[in-house]
């Protein structure tokens, strides 16, 4: 092995190692943003709790919006969300809408401590509820999308599919963040589309 060879070796150790590093310090922040509050938590704080010393920190981070920057880059669900929703739109409305109510729920409870940061953070940072709504905004505009398709074919009645997409997303975005108990999405899905589906779904109301 050549000294080049050697010396590569070495650069690519120390690379991997500090990208490592910054991401146990960015995971760190994501804890205790998430439990004390962005405002209320200091740089010394998330040195201390990650066992460096601060200039290590703002070696990597100049300020601690750009440690809340690498958060919301390394945590963020957008990606997944953006892939779930991902729908066929030759797939009927009943079994596209199911399955994004339930994988939305399952993508918020792996990511929670993310998505209670954002919220809390949201009500006095602009950059943030920026953040946030463009995320739900997104979703939104993608399964309204997908829902005019169905109009299009003729599965629904010509109807407000970004109301449909928002009633949709938000119960479910609300069911996490009151912390209320998962209900049957199906139920959920029901309900939305029995006055919208040229042929109507019975809602089962059945309670024994």
């Amino acid at each position: 092995m050549n000294v080049q060879s050697v010396s590569m070796q070495a650069k690519n150790s120390r690379q991997q190692r500090a990208a490592v590093q910054r991401d146990h310090l960015v995971d760190t922040a994501l804890v205790l943003f998430a439990e004390q509050g962005y405002d209320a938590t200091s740089i010394k704080q998330i040195a201390v709790a990650a066992g460096v010393a601060v200039g290590l920190l703002y070696h990597y981070f100049p300020s601690k919006s750009e440690v809340l920057r690498a958060v919301w880059e390394r945590h963020s669900f957008l990606p997944e969300l953006r892939t779930l929703l991902l729908v066929k739109h030759d797939q009927a409305a009943t079994c596209v809408l199911e399955d994004v109510a339930e994988s939305f729920s399952a993508l918020l409870e792996r990511k929670e401590a993310l998505f209670r940061l954002m919220v809390r953070e949201s009500q006095s940072n602009p950059e943030v509820a920026a953040c946030l709504h463009s995320i739900v905004e997104e979703g939104i505009t993608a399964l309204g999308a997908y829902l005019e398709t169905r109009v299009q074919v003729g599965e629904l009645r010509s109807h407000n599919a970004s109301l449909t997409a928002r009633t949709l997303l938000g119960t479910v975005l609300t069911t996490h963040l009151a912390r209320l108990p998962v209900r049957p999405w199906a139920e959920l899905v029901a309900q939305l589309l029995h006055g919208i589906s040229v042929h109507p779904v019975h809602v089962n109301s059945d309670q024994g």
